[in-house]
């Protein structure tokens, strides 16, 4: 493959973001390569595939789609539940390794060479060979591929939570990382429109846990938790005999298991000398959901942007790249920013002013609120609009939340 060559990109990471991002450089004309660790595109599975339809006009996807859901039952610490929606569809659930191989297609249709079970185990910059030049990165690849090596102009970081690009160049990762335990079932007896989410300091302390449907008797059973003393995995195992669920999941069975790590908080930079970082290594994930599928796909486009102008330009300094976290954090940061604050002061909330706030909730005017204007890929809009309507919830949201409205 080319020994010799240097490549315009080195996209370290095939999941959607690195994809889309290399797809975008590819069809303005670059020689990009992606590095995969794994041996096949899309596994082990990332995520529960819960979006919006927004990232499918992102890459093209189709088939991916499971199923639809149109509302959500939230089940509180003492068994109280309330149900939002029912009107048209609000999410899908998408089959996490075929939207992954679809966004990976879509990147070798535009150009892109991809290489899997290319494991980056080293990076350096290498030094201009002359005055005019803009110099180069080297990768090292483990014994997968003959401890070789790769030269690029520019390295795109969006191999995950725990980015090996931002390792090897000093940028810190996200402060706060949700563990997270799930698993895939069959024989799940609940209707497929509605996802279920259960609260309680017992159940997920500092998220939650869910129940998607994901259509033909599958769902999708797991939780985030802050890390303490009891890993993830327990609190799924107390999960599977929660008597809330019995009705669902009692005759189901488990067939396969993912585990893994949320950033609920941004890494410390999103740039450096010659090097972007893109999706969960960015920590471009929304902190009240976990989700960061829309959000890293909508980052990978400004990213791509940012790249072909500073790869035209040969100037893949700090400075020209600093545009891109100036341009993300314009269009999605408020929104991460606000989460961050909604999630703290969640994490405050005792289980028995969650009930409280269940029952302050199931009210027609507020449930009707909720499933007008509820949007999974804005929920902040959401939060501002229910403390307007109902001052009263703002005694369960402490002063972070007040400060939305100073």
């Amino acid at each position: 493959m080319d020994e010799d060559r240097t490549w315009d990109v080195l996209v370290v990471g095939c999941g959607p973001a690195g994809a889309v991002t290399g797809r975008e450089l590819a069809r303005r004309g670059f020689g990009v390569l992606i590095l995969e660790e794994h041996r096949e595109v899309g596994r082990p599975v990332q995520c529960a595939g819960l979006v919006s339809r927004r990232p499918l006009e992102i890459v093209n996807a189709p088939d991916a789609v499971l199923n639809s859901l149109d509302s959500a039952e939230l089940i509180s610490p003492g068994g109280k539940s309330i149900t939002f929606g029912g009107k048209g569809e609000r999410a899908v659930v998408i089959d996490r390794a075929a939207f992954d191989r679809a966004a990976a297609c879509e990147a070798i249709d535009a150009g892109c060479r991809i290489l899997l079970g290319s494991k980056v185990t080293g990076l350096r910059r290498l030094e201009a060979e002359r005055p005019s030049s803009d110099g180069s990165v080297e990768l090292s690849l483990g014994a997968g591929h003959g401890h070789r090596s790769i030269k690029g102009r520019l390295v795109i970081g969006a191999d995950g939570v725990q980015s090996a690009v931002a390792r090897m160049v000093g940028i810190r990762p996200p402060s706060e990382i949700l563990p997270g335990f799930e698993a895939e079932m069959a024989g799940v007896r609940c209707p497929d429109g509605t996802v279920r989410i259960l609260v309680g300091r017992d159940v997920a302390p500092g998220f939650f846990a869910w129940l998607i449907p994901s259509g033909n008797g599958r769902g999708l059973l797991g939780l985030c938790c802050e890390p303490g003393d009891m890993p993830a995995r327990l609190y799924f195992e107390r999960l599977l005999r929660n008597p809330a669920l019995a009705p669902y999941i009692g005759h189901a069975r488990v067939l396969r298991y993912i585990a893994g790590g949320v950033p609920v908080s941004a890494s410390s930079a999103s740039f450096g000398e010659r090097v972007l970082l893109v999706g969960d290594a960015a920590g471009q994930v929304k902190p009240i959901s976990g989700g960061g599928i829309y959000t890293g796909l909508r980052c990978a486009l400004m990213a791509a942007k940012t790249a072909a102008r500073a790869l035209e330009e040969g100037d893949l300094s700090r400075r020209a790249l600093a545009s891109y976290e100036k341009a993300w954090k314009k269009e999605i940061g408020g929104e991460l920013g606000i989460g961050r604050r909604i999630r703290r002061s969640y994490i405050h909330v005792t289980d028995g002013q969650m009930d409280d706030l269940v029952v302050m909730l199931d009210r027609p005017k507020l449930l009707s609120l909720i499933s007008a204007r509820g949007d999974i890929d804005t929920p902040s809009e959401l939060a501002k609009l229910l403390f307007r309507q109902a001052p009263g919830l703002l005694k369960f949201a402490g002063p972070f939340i007040k400060s939305l409205f100073k």
